[in-house]
């Protein structure tokens, strides 16, 4: 990171443009090294040189807060994201649902599913096999089994990694 930081920097200082691309690369080097205060630096000065943070920017450092347990932060970006007028994707769905749910913060994640349901966003399989894992690991086996059980009224097929975390929750829960 250390490197690339430098070659960021030699670059502002040449004068090169500097894009939303490249701060998202940046700012994905330090949240896959768990450096989410620098990578939110770089969010910060985006700013400075009058970018606009899109998606992508907003989804890995939510998914970078989430990561190391900053789950207020999450949130925080979450909503500034809403109020500044970009919606979230699927994937800034999927990485603030499975964020909640190793957080132990269920209830906000199924709070969040409704959400996403009521807004009749197209949700795909990643999205419940996430929220399924997560009533698994919390012990909830007859929540999650319901999940499962009305994949089929909305569509969704369950794929191999669906099977494997119900077998997974179904083996550990005893049943």
């Amino acid at each position: 990171m250390k490197e690339a930081k430098l070659v960021f920097d030699l670059m502002v200082r040449k004068g090169s443009i500097v894009d939303v691309r490249c701060c998202n690369i940046l700012i994905n080097g330090y949240c896959k090294s768990k450096k989410v205060d620098q990578a939110y630096k770089v969010f910060k000065r985006m700013n400075c040189w009058e970018l606009v943070p899109d998606t992508i920017t907003y989804t890995t450092l939510i998914d970078g807060f989430c990561k190391v347990g900053r789950m207020q932060d999450a949130l925080k970006l979450f909503s500034e994201m809403h109020c500044g007028g970009l919606l979230p994707n699927v994937q800034t769905y999927a990485v603030l649902l499975d964020g909640l749910c190793n957080n132990q913060q269920l209830s906000t994640a199924l709070e969040l599913l409704r959400e996403m349901e009521g807004k009749k966003l197209e949700l795909d399989i990643v999205i419940y096999n996430i929220i399924i894992e997560g009533l698994c690991k919390d012990g909830d086996m007859d929540s999650a089994i319901n999940v499962f059980s009305g994949l089929s009224s909305k569509h969704i097929k369950p794929d191999v990694r669906t099977y494997t975390i119900m077998i997974s929750g179904l083996c550990e829960g005893g049943l």
